[in-house]
């Protein structure tokens, strides 16, 4: 903004101090709409001489005759025209579809998209508005290539996962989020409304400038700001109803009963048994209950609602919006839900000098969610559903809340289990920035910037005295309040040097960051509480001190780097940028504290060239970009360097006197360093005529240096070191193709995003080549689901294949000396490597959790004041465990795919037999047969709306009114069987593609406006 103002004052110098011939006016409009285009650029075609249009979109200038005029705006297409003898000139701008003269932002700075040499793209205001989206994260599914967003829950304030360029790490592979030049931990808090552009940063080059924390990319949020003109008032908001868009096939009583006491024949087992359902039990029940209809909620609201004002003048600029968000689950009514309410307020001033701009902007959010934690997992109402049995009912005679009819452990009533739950967080959050920006001399500028983010965390549970089974009871009250509290500070100065030297551009920055990250936690608990209401107590703090408790930790990290680009290009057709950070972060020790990270980009506009431009045929712009750099991570604990030491180690004397003491817990490696991420990028960017764009990118990622925690023998007595342990690479090819056209009021769009990624794990730091991500469901056979091995993807599934199931004991006794137990019935399990035994040395890759390849695909329609958006998104090539069945619970239910079973022999070669031992004997072991593809194609969101002319606008002295109907999650095509085929987790990558019992997505539809005063 400053350079703009600068450079507008400059021309109008200028064009008052030079120019002669006779005056033309005139205006400056969108064809989109008609409204004026204020502040756009008239310049004299090869000088310096011009002005810019006033808030009207007027404008004036002296001109002669052979003078061409260019007329320019961010945003749209420019456009050339010669004076002549013309006192007039009206011009209408077109929207600039293919963005070539947009200004993105960068690391530290803005760049025109043309001159850009690293992997960016860019989502913005418009396109996010399309969408009524619950979270910011969910605006770069299917719109920004290399991006993939998966959903870790369908519930209410549920976090996403965001992975740039594959899984880079087997920790923490999130992207760092940079809010108006702040970093910050997450972006839940945000509205997707105060959003006025998002850029991902996803090479190297790109990145590196953010150095140690831009290893898993970064994604940079502008939030909207003001514009000069009259104050402006707008109102963005939705109401809808959810579903739940499937549901499981599950057996219902009838079927189940048979089945059941199948499996108990199978196993030996007769209608004497205490587990047979006997004919009593089912009869008059019918097909029994209908959990998944019990807990799932008809017409779930959701809603937003946006009041923001904006505007400003030459010198101040504000933008302020309050907004409110509210979601129930589709899960039991009252215990799923998540309510937000955003304050936001956003300035900047510049000077009568224009020497001096400071500015601010702040973010408010006080969020409150219920409902049960994801990783919960069996305890889940959900998973509760998919197996207590059908012929339970919800409540027994008496009206109490029924108990499942044999023992399931902790499988309980789960409408039950929801009326007992009461589990509350409430969090305040604020980010704010305050930064003052100085002109030195010319050229030359100094910023410094002050950022916070803080946030305040209650977490409120009370457990009331219940009793759901034999083991899933509670005699006592109970209540706990955990209070977490997170600050950090961020505090940057730069200085800016940009010049142009005839054809030469130079643009150079140098800084330095000082960041600090506190968290503090403090929590109690009492059993003697006073009760008000089924959902409510609290301690009472005269009662028994002994059933009281409290505790409490601390942790602190710190981060201190200096930085520094250059950008050159020349003639606007070679371009090249450096850039080099160094790192010293507290989570390291004094050994390897600091790290340097280094980044070259360059770029070559051949389309510029005078030998190409007459032999490119319909190209009419043609970039090549090629980038290298480094980044690093240090996303670990604090001070896992050291050996800490642990409390509560008692030791008996020999008197029998019991001491707590304490002792090492961990081993010290005083030479943990960063790990590192080095990337190679080959980008072109091409544009056909004036309708049809492309960027294509391969790159190829490895993260060296991975910070894990190394296995090592029980007898060492300590908790494993945190040692740098391997490598993982990442191989992908990236597409953004798009089409915009229009016949007479009809227009039309296309974009396609695809990504293609190969995850490897190169290499691993130890004997085995493995790391274990010790995941366990269920019964012994079900343990280590997922690991990385060198040669294979990070966190595959890791079982027994399949070749069918034994149809006789012939059979058995010909190939099957692996399985003793063996059975006919029972599934076959290929001996891989010929022992004669069945062990770990058998299991093999069963599936990988994240995908070959995704697409997204937007198409957009207007026909004169009606438009329609549909958006489309696509995962193909990876696969799901199907972990939503309690294998070690032998009266879980199953789903119908149970009744094409093995029955005898030839009756079935896929489904084994049913047997009430299988979770101790081979059919309970983890095999391909509990792996299935999770392949989708969904329609996300379609949208269609209508705006109001700008006659009967004028009337009601409205600027803009546009009112839509939408609906996301409309159709979903997919073969997974279970309730949802998008898995993620942000916290393990280890649990991608895990699914036990999650939490769905919703259906859902919506009715909403956009209006400006």
């Amino acid at each position: 903004m400053k350079k703009t103002v600068l450079f507008l004052f400059l021309t109008f110098f200028c064009m008052t101090t030079f120019a002669q011939g006779h005056v033309v006016t005139g205006a400056v409009s969108s064809a989109e709409d008609g409204t004026p285009i204020p502040f756009a650029s008239v310049v004299v075609k090869g000088t310096t001489i011009g002005t810019s249009t006033d808030f009207d979109g007027n404008y004036s200038l002296e001109l002669g005759e052979e003078d061409i005029i260019v007329f320019s705006m961010v945003g749209f297409s420019t456009q050339e025209i010669v004076v002549g003898t013309q006192d007039v000139i009206n011009v209408i701008m077109v929207t600039d579809n293919m963005g070539l003269d947009e200004v993105i932002v960068i690391g530290y700075g803005v760049q025109k998209k043309s001159s850009v040499t690293g992997s960016i793209s860019s989502v913005k205001a418009e396109d996010i508005q399309k969408m009524p989206i619950q979270r910011a994260e969910q605006a770069l599914q299917g719109q920004v290539s290399g991006v993939q967003v998966t959903s870790n829950s369908g519930q209410p304030g549920a976090g996403l996962s965001v992975n740039i360029r594959g899984i880079g790490t087997t920790g923490n592979s999130q992207p760092l989020y940079i809010i108006d030049g702040n970093p910050v931990g997450d972006i839940s808090y945000l509205s997707s409304t105060d959003i006025g552009s998002m850029e991902v940063l996803k090479d190297a080059s790109a990145s590196a400038i953010y150095g140690a924390r831009g290893a898993n990319g970064v994604v940079i949020i502008t939030t909207k700001q003001g514009t000069q003109g009259a104050a402006k008032l707008s109102y963005d908001g939705y109401y809808g109803i959810q579903n739940a868009w499937r549901q499981m096939d599950l057996l219902n009583a009838q079927d189940y009963a048979m089945i059941i006491n199948e499996s108990l024949l199978n196993a030996g087992k007769d209608n004497t048994s205490a587990d047979w359902i006997q004919d009593s039990e089912i009869a008059g029940i019918g097909s029994g209950t209908d959990w998944q209809e019990e807990i799932f909620r008809k017409n779930a609201p959701i809603q937003s609602h946006t009041l923001s004002l904006n505007g400003g003048t030459e010198k101040i600029l504000y933008s302020t919006a309050l907004s409110y968000f509210s979601q129930d689950g589709i899960v039991s009514e009252d215990k799923s839900e998540y309510e937000r309410i955003n304050f936001r307020v956003k300035g900047d001033y510049t000077s009568y000098d224009k020497k001096l701009k400071v500015g601010t902007s702040m973010v408010y959010s006080h969020f409150t969610s219920q409902g049960v934690d994801p990783n919960s997992v069996y305890n889940s109402p959900l998973a509760r559903a998919i197996n207590i049995d059908p012929i339970t009912t919800v409540k027994d005679a008496d009206g109490e809340f029924s108990w499942p009819i044999r023992n399931m452990q902790e499988i309980v009533n789960p409408v039950a289990g929801m009326y007992y739950l009461n589990d509350e967080y409430k969090t305040d959050k604020i980010v704010g920035n305050l930064y003052a920006e100085y002109k030195v001399i010319d050229h030359v500028k100094v910023k410094t910037s002050l950022g916070i983010d803080y946030a305040y965390q209650w977490h409120d549970v009370y457990t009331p005295v219940y009793a759901l089974s034999t083991i899933t009871q509670n005699s006592t009250t109970k209540v706990s309040k955990t209070m977490n509290s997170w600050y950090s500070t961020n505090w940057e100065t730069t200085i800016n040097y940009n010049n142009t030297f005839g054809e030469h551009e130079l643009d150079v920055i140098a800084g330095t960051t000082a960041m600090t990250s506190n968290y503090e936690n403090l929590s109690g608990s009492g059993s003697e509480l006073i009760i008000d209401g089924i959902d409510y107590a609290y301690i009472d703090n005269v009662g028994n001190i002994e059933s009281k408790s409290a505790g409490g930790t601390y942790s602190s990290n710190s981060l201190l780097s200096l930085f520094g680009r250059a950008n050159y290009s020349f003639k606007d057709r070679y371009m090249a940028s450096v850039t080099v950070r160094r790192d010293g972060s507290s989570r390291f020790g004094p050994n390897d504290r600091y790290a340097v990270f280094p980044s070259v980009s360059t770029g070559w506009i051949a389309s510029e060239e005078d030998f190409l431009k007459d032999n490119l045929g319909p190209v009419t712009f043609l970039k090549l970009r090629v980038s290298w750099g480094q980044n690093g991570n240090e996303n670990i604990g604090n001070f896992r360097y050291l050996s800490s030491i642990a409390n509560n180690h008692n030791y008996s004397f020999n008197a029998g006197t019991v001491v707590n003491g304490s002792s090492p817990s961990k081993i010290a490696n005083p030479d943990l360093k960063w790990e590192t991420s080095e990337q190679t990028d080959i980008g072109i960017d091409l544009r056909l005529g004036s309708n049809f764009y492309m960027n294509l990118d391969y790159y190829d990622k490895k993260t060296k240096d991975l910070l894990i925690d190394a296995p090592i023998p029980g007898y060492v007595g300590n908790s494993a070191p945190t040692v740098n342990g391997g490598t993982v690479q990442n191989k992908g090819f990236e597409a953004l193709v798009g089409y915009n056209g229009n016949y007479n009021d009809f227009t039309y769009g296309a974009t396609l995003n695809f990504s293609a990624n190969k995850n490897e794990m190169t290499k691993i730091n130890n004997d085995e080549g493995i790391i274990y991500g010790d995941v366990n469901v269920g019964p012994s056979g079900m343990k280590n689901l997922t690991i990385a091995k060198e040669g294979e993807p990070i966190g595959y599934f890791w079982g027994w294949e399949t070749a069918g199931i034994y149809q006789n004991q012939a059979q058995i006794s010909t190939d099957g000396s692996h399985q003793p137990n063996a059975t006919p019935g029972d599934l076959i399990y290929v001996d891989q490597n010929k022992d004669g035994v069945m062990d770990d040395a058998d299991r093999i890759n069963l599936g990988d959790p994240h995908p070959d390849f995704t697409v997204g695909l937007n198409l957009n329609f207007s026909y004169k004041n009606f438009d329609l958006s549909m958006f489309w998104y696509g995962v193909v090539g990876n696969q799901i465990v199907d972990a939503t069945r309690r294998y070690d619970l032998p009266n879980a239910n199953y789903q119908t795919s149970i009744l094409d079973r093995w029955t005898g022999e030839g009756s079935s070669n896929s489904t084994p037999k049913v047997s009430w031992s299988d979770s101790n004997n081979n059919n309970g072991n983890f095999s391909d047969y509990m792996v299935e593809d999770a392949d989708y194609l969904r329609l996300k969101n379609l949208q269609i709306g209508y705006t109001l002319p700008k006659s009967v606008l004028d009337k009601l002295h409205i600027e803009k009114f546009r009112i839509y109907v939408s609906g996301d999650n409309l159709l979903t095509f997919t073969k997974y069987s279970g309730l949802e085929p998008e898995i993620g987790n942000s916290d393990n990558v280890f649990y991608t593609g895990i699914d036990q019992g999650i939490y769905p997505q919703a259906r859902v539809y919506t009715i909403g406006a956009n209006i400006t005063f």
